[in-house]
């Protein structure tokens, strides 16, 4: 039977990849607080995720939502942060809580742990380490996956995205300050649908994500060994083979 999935933040650029790209694999509902260019015929509703009784509806019969619905500014301030990081991501998890849900997976960022130096490749199993407002509130999204899954049986697998990027990015050059934590569009929408069909044993986990560069900022053991991820793609390559390396 195929999944029915809840995509918030449909009308982004990872959202719409994503559902582009297994528009035949799921059931999509969609929403997000700007209309997407292309539903390619799944629902669509027009909502602020702030706003619980707006969205409650639209999590009945979902089997997994994948919540990427967010202001992704490093840079955005607190007025902004709070109803679209924080408000928002607790409905989410409550909403599909009080809907039966069978899992969350939840768009993290490099940012809940970008304060360790560059350098120094970051395990999961360290604490987190924003640098940012926004890297603490997603911080704050992954608490509340731990707190759902332990307290209410809801799986909860948080996905600390890097820098997401198409495959033709000016950002894949080798002395680009962010080239180690590329993740290509095509790398990302892999990672989401293995998450989503990740086993029920998986109740909750931090996983990070990342294209499969030569050097890793983060390491990726748990999400190669837990969540089967095999990206494709390595950045180091792809600006060697533009001449940048």
């Amino acid at each position: 039977m195929t999944r029915k999935v809840l995509l918030t933040g449909a009308a982004g650029k990872i959202g719409s990849f994503f559902r582009n790209t297994y528009a035949d694999d799921y059931e999509f509902v969609l929403t997000d607080i700007a209309e997407p260019e292309d539903t390619q015929g799944a629902p669509f509703t027009q909502a602020d995720l702030s706003d619980f009784d707006a969205i409650r509806p639209l999590f009945d019969g979902v089997d997994t939502v994948v919540h990427l619905g967010a202001d992704p500014s490093m840079d955005a301030t607190w007025e902004s942060l709070l109803p679209n990081n924080v408000i928002a991501t607790y409905n989410v998890f409550e909403a599909a809580c009080q809907a039966g849900c069978r899992r969350v997976v939840y768009a993290s960022s490099i940012n809940a742990v970008l304060g360790y130096p560059r350098d120094q490749q970051v395990h999961t199993s360290q604490p987190v380490y924003p640098i940012n407002l926004y890297g603490a509130t997603k911080c704050w999204g992954e608490a509340l996956g731990r707190y759902y899954s332990a307290a209410h049986g809801l799986s909860s697998l948080c996905l600390r995205f890097g820098a997401v990027q198409e495959r033709d990015s000016e950002w894949i050059h080798w002395d680009h300050e962010y080239v180690e934590i590329i993740q290509t569009l095509e790398d990302n929408a892999s990672l989401i649908a293995a998450a989503v069909e990740a086993g029920a044993d998986v109740m909750f986990g931090n996983f990070h994500g990342i294209s499969d560069n030569r050097y890793k900022r983060l390491d990726m053991t748990d999400t190669k060994e837990i969540l089967n991820y095999s990206p494709q793609d390595d950045a180091f390559d792809m600006a060697r083979g533009r001449g940048n390396l």
